[in-house]
C-alpha cells in the first residue's frame, strides 16, 4: 500500500480543495474593487497581493494543518499505519509520505498565489517590477520554512491525541508566533521584566515571514543579511520541529 498516494486521493475524493481553488481565482481580483481605490489607483495592484497572500495563510492555518491532523488521527486509529509497518514501510516513511500529500495541493496553492501576485499586481515601473518578483519569491520560501515543519507536527500529534486537539495546538502555536509575539513585545517594552525577555527569545518568531506589509508598501525585497538571518533561524527552528515530530510520531495511537 502506498500511503502518499491513499492520502493524496482522499484528499482528491474530499473535493474541499476546489472550493477553496475557486476562491482563490475569485477573491484577489474582486475584493479590491469593493474598496474605494479609485481615490488612489496605484494601491489596487498591492491590495491584490495582500489579498492573495493573507488567504494563504488563513489556508495553512485553517485547512492544511487540519488536513495534516486528521490523517494522523484517522490512520493510526484506524490501524493502518499499524498495516503499511508490516509491507516494510518505516515510520519515517510514513510521516514523510503523509506530509507530502497534504502539501502536494497546498504547493499548487502558493504557485497560484505567486502567480496571481506577478500576473495581477505587478508594478508598471521597471525596477519597482523587479524587486516585487524578489519579494514574493522571498515571501514563498520564508513561508514554507513555517508551514512545513509545522504541518509534520500536526501530522504527529494526530497520531498521538485527536484530531481536533492536534490542530488547534499547531494551530495556536503558529498564530502565536505570527502575531502574539508583537503583543509580548510590547508587554516587554512596558515592563522590561526578564522573565517575559526569556520567553520572548525562546518564542517562535514567525512574523519574519510574513512580508506582506513590504508588499503592500512597495518596500522592496529583503537585503540579503536580513534574508539569510531569517532563513537560518526559520530553518533552525523547523529542524527542531521536525525532531519533535518525528519523536512524537507512532503507528498506534
Amino acid at each position: 500500500m502506498n500511503l502518499y498516494k491513499l492520502t493524496l486521493t482522499t484528499i482528491i475524493t474530499r473535493k474541499t480543495f476546489i472550493i477553496f481553488a475557486i476562491l482563490f481565482l475569485v477573491l484577489p481580483l474582486l475584493l479590491p474593487q469593493v474598496t474605494p481605490w479609485e481615490e488612489k489607483p496605484q494601491l489596487l495592484e498591492p491590495a491584490r497581493a495582500q489579498t492573495a497572500w493573507s488567504m494563504l495563510w488563513l489556508l495553512a492555518l485553517g485547512w492544511l494543518f487540519f488536513q495534516a491532523a486528521s490523517f494522523g488521527d484517522r490512520w493510526a486509529s484506524r490501524g493502518v499505519l499499524e498495516y503499511v509497518k508490516t509491507l516494510g514501510t518505516g515510520r519515517l516513511s510514513q510521516l514523510l509520505q503523509i506530509w507530502l500529500s497534504c502539501m502536494t495541493p497546498f504547493i499548487g496553492f502558493l504557485v497560484g498565489v505567486v502567480a496571481i501576485s506577478l500576473l495581477f499586481a505587478m508594478p508598471s515601473n521597471s525596477e519597482e517590477a523587479r524587486m516585487w518578483v524578489a519579494t514574493n519569491l522571498q515571501y514563498a520560501w520564508l513561508f514554507l520554512l513555517v508551514i512545513a515543519p509545522l504541518s509534520l507536527v500536526a501530522i504527529a500529534l494526530g497520531t498521538r491525541i485527536n484530531a481536533t486537539a492536534a490542530y488547534v495546538l499547531t494551530g495556536i502555536f503558529a498564530i502565536y508566533g505570527l502575531f502574539g509575539i508583537g503583543y509580548l513585545d510590547f508587554f516587554l517594552s512596558q515592563s522590561g521584566q526578564p522573565m517575559l525577555d526569556f520567553l520572548y527569545v525562546i518564542s517562535p518568531h514567525y512574523h519574519l515571514a510574513d512580508l506582506t506589509n513590504r508588499l503592500v508598501f512597495k518596500l522592496g525585497a529583503l537585503e540579503t543579511a536580513v534574508f539569510l538571518k531569517s532563513t537560518l533561524y526559520l530553518a533552525g527552528l523547523g529542524l527542531i520541529l521536525v525532531g519533535l515530530a518525528c519523536s512524537l510520531y507512532r503507528e498506534k495511537k
